[in-house]
């Protein structure tokens, strides 16, 4: 009887251990589900960057605007943006998010201005039971000073998207650095 009831927690707990662990195993994606995912983003958009401040302990708001652009040649989209800092200047970022067919999984790629080769800064999954983009910086394997960083695109039901950052501090721990928050407009031009 002692045995038996062992055996029945045992198999219980295997039980709800493989559907914990299910539950944060990234979905595996065909191109199409990943275009269909990369679809949400297209478009323009007021976009509000906040920067944690650590002095004060708040986050400082930046207002710019986006524009995502659906490319024809691959599951990839375009994202280019132009803040205005408090004094005045401009600010532009850009780069692409994609879907790599080969290695089953997103990359986020920049063109390197001297040779016009992609270069790769982050891989990730899709998590869907969380509704988010998980990123993870690459790091050289020459750089010793690479510091972890990890990009969350979590898409709302309402239409809009928040780009969430996190770098790791001295001791490994993630830290936000800095939240993307996407609202749709049709007037945003670059």
């Amino acid at each position: 009887m002692k045995k038996s009831l062992i055996f029945v927690l045992a198999a219980v707990l295997l039980a709800w251990t493989a559907t914990a662990v299910k539950a944060q195993t990234p979905a595996q994606l065909t191109s199409s589900d990943a275009a269909f995912l990369l679809q949400k983003t297209v478009g323009n958009w007021l976009v509000v960057r906040s920067t944690w401040q650590p002095e004060t302990k708040q986050m400082l708001n930046t207002p710019g605007k986006g524009i995502f652009s659906p490319s024809a040649t691959d599951v990839s989209v375009h994202e280019q943006y132009e803040f205005t800092g408090a004094d005045g200047t401009i600010q532009k970022e850009e780069g692409y998010l994609k879907f790599s067919k080969k290695r089953n999984q997103f990359e986020f790629v920049k063109l390197n201005d001297a040779t016009g080769k992609e270069v790769l800064l982050f891989t990730g999954s899709w998590y869907p039971e969380y509704k988010t983009l998980l990123l993870t910086a690459v790091t050289p394997i020459k750089s010793s000073r690479a510091q972890a960083e990890q990009w969350r695109y979590v898409f709302q039901e309402d239409g809009t998207f928040s780009k969430i950052v996190h770098q790791a501090d001295k001791k490994g721990n993630m830290q936000l650095t800095y939240q993307y928050q996407y609202t749709p407009t049709r007037t945003a031009e670059l």
